[in-house]
């Protein structure tokens, strides 16, 4: 599984045996500044209408699972919190205690349980 938006649009732009310049001039990006954004060198880009036409050009359907990781994973490169993260109420209220965790801070082990189910849920 892919970590990076980079690698995530690399591996099936290669799967699809399209290149680089042909990808990155589809797109009407510089080839280079393209390779640097697969390298993860250059954010993702930073709006969904910009990222539909990656989701075209490698036959990404957009409501599909795969479209649902490529938005997240341009949100995470960007050093955003994904869309459906922000758009779910529920889980975005217990995420303090997430970040606190993540931080170091000791935490009530049965709200980062709950923090937990809220998010398994949905």
């Amino acid at each position: 599984m892919e970590t990076t938006f980079g690698e995530f649009v690399k591996t099936r732009r290669i799967a699809k045996r399209i290149t680089l310049r042909a990808f990155s001039e589809a797109l009407g990006i510089d080839p280079s500044n393209y390779s640097r954004m697969e390298r993860g060198l250059l954010q993702p880009p930073a709006t969904s209408e910009k990222l539909k036409p990656f989701g075209r050009l490698l036959g990404i359907e957009p409501n599909s699972e795969d479209y649902r990781e490529m938005v997240r994973l341009a949100a995470l490169g960007r050093g955003e919190i994904p869309p459906a993260i922000l758009s779910d109420e529920k889980v975005l209220a217990k995420l303090p205690v997430l970040f606190r965790t993540l931080e170091g801070e000791r935490v009530n082990e049965e709200v980062l349980d709950d923090l937990f189910e809220v998010m398994k849920r949905e």
